[in-house]
């Protein structure tokens, strides 16, 4: 888990987020990576899970969306024994609606990280522009794979 904004290089705040995100990637480990919108914000009727992919809200507030924790720990669960959450990342928001039963369709319908980098992500934040001990760290993780 990391959290919604994360390649918003603004600033540099979330940087070390997604480094450790790649670390994961790099691993060849089986991982589900899942970024969170705001906590706790959510009125009432906001049970509808969206998975989105992109991540491009970047406003740093709720207006980036919403999650329970409760949404939140029913995901990180529910990604350990799906194997259609494998190898993926993304957003996680919550909209006004009743809750899914299911989010194994939900799941399914991501597309796959490309390599080191969440899939459609924006490619503003060059390996080979990264520090040296960060390239060092991806090359150990990618030779332990």
């Amino acid at each position: 888990m990391t959290a919604i904004g994360v390649t918003n290089r603004a600033g540099g705040y979330h940087d070390w987020k997604r480094r450790s995100e790649r670390l994961v990637r790099a691993s060849g480990h089986p991982y589900t990576i899942v970024r969170p919108s705001w906590f706790d914000y959510n009125s009432p009727s906001q049970h509808e899970l969206h998975f989105l992919q992109g991540d491009t809200r970047w406003a740093g507030s709720p207006a980036d969306g919403v999650i329970s924790r409760a949404q939140l720990a029913e995901v990180l669960v529910a990604s350990l024994t799906s194997p259609a959450a494998a190898g993926k990342t993304f957003e996680l928001v919550a909209e006004q609606g009743p809750a899914q039963t299911d989010l194994e369709p939900l799941f399914a319908a991501l597309s796959p990280d490309d390599g080191l980098n969440g899939a459609t992500d924006a490619a503003n934040m060059p390996v080979d522009e990264e520090p040296r001990d960060v390239r060092e760290d991806l090359e150990i993780a990618a030779h332990l794979a």
